[in-house]
């Protein structure tokens, strides 16, 4: 059975005021909750206390679950909902305003709306805590106002800690699946991140994106099965899963400056 408690300060919102904190609250989702939005009028952080669910936002497919964060970016369009065996119990914050737009520009990577393993339920919980107290909207949106800005920041600090790895984990799975297809949308729902977001990482660390770097490792290993095996040009493409021989055949010539066969033949003389 659902079960929902907010606190609404829509009332108290000055458009002056740099920082609007416009609702704060805590549900226990159920099977009938869902909410959908085109071109959002607002924003949102929602941390999951527990259970798991679908995110859909912006043309990307998530699954926030247990210690996790999402956001929701104004003029998003977006559509949300818990597991139905499974569903969330959360905390979140509306707000807006041109100090919170600034912020989440500055601290939340572009296209990025899921991070995972989130330490900050302290945070959530004293803004809901901080929404309840018979005391003015002015000091509540000071006191809600530090502890969002410990999110953000917390945030930032995770991905930049994330970072520091995030170029060696997509060129381990490059180097992985060099012998499969390459599909840059499952490698971003591997790893949570934009499209864009992985090939600026991914380029910064090793000087090319993660697919210039995929077409290089196919031809190193190409190398090695013309070296050191006898397998036919054909049997090599398929290996690697090229569309068919002369695709790779061209591919490999553009890449080394010879074809395959006459590429074999130097090696071995």
């Amino acid at each position: 059975m659902m079960k929902e408690d907010f606190k609404n300060f829509v009332s108290f919102i000055s458009d002056n005021d740099p920082m609007q904190v416009l609702i704060v609250g805590e549900t226990y989702c159920d099977d009938t909750f869902r909410i959908e939005r085109k071109n959002s009028d607002m924003m949102a952080l929602e941390y999951i206390i527990d259970g798991s669910g679908t995110l859909d936002i912006d043309g990307q497919h998530l699954t926030p679950e247990k210690n996790d964060v999402f956001f929701l970016k104004l003029g998003s369009d977006h559509k949300y909902f818990p597991d139905a065996k499974n569903p969330w119990h959360k905390l979140w914050i509306v707000f807006d305003g041109k100090l919170a737009q600034t912020m989440a520009e500055c601290y939340l990577p572009d296209n990025t709306y899921l991070f995972k393993n989130c330490n900050v339920k302290p945070h959530f919980e004293s803004i809901v805590r901080l929404a309840k107290q018979d005391i003015s909207y002015d000091k509540i949106l000071s006191a809600v106002s530090l502890e969002l800005m410990q999110i953000f920041m917390y945030i930032r600090n995770r991905v930049e800690m994330d970072n520091d790895n995030i170029a060696h984990k997509i060129k381990r799975m490059l180097d992985e699946s060099v012998e499969s297809h390459f599909n840059l949308d499952d490698l971003c729902a591997d790893v949570n991140y934009s499209k864009n977001y992985i090939i600026n990482i991914f380029k910064e660390e090793y000087g090319m994106t993660p697919y210039q770097y995929y077409l290089e490792r196919k031809i190193d290993a190409a190398k090695v099965y013309l070296i050191h095996t006898n397998m036919s040009i054909g049997d090599i493409s398929k290996v690697l899963h090229y569309a068919d021989q002369q695709y790779f055949s061209s591919s490999f010539k553009n890449a080394i400056g010879c074809s395959p066969l006459e590429f074999r033949k130097k090696a071995r003389k």
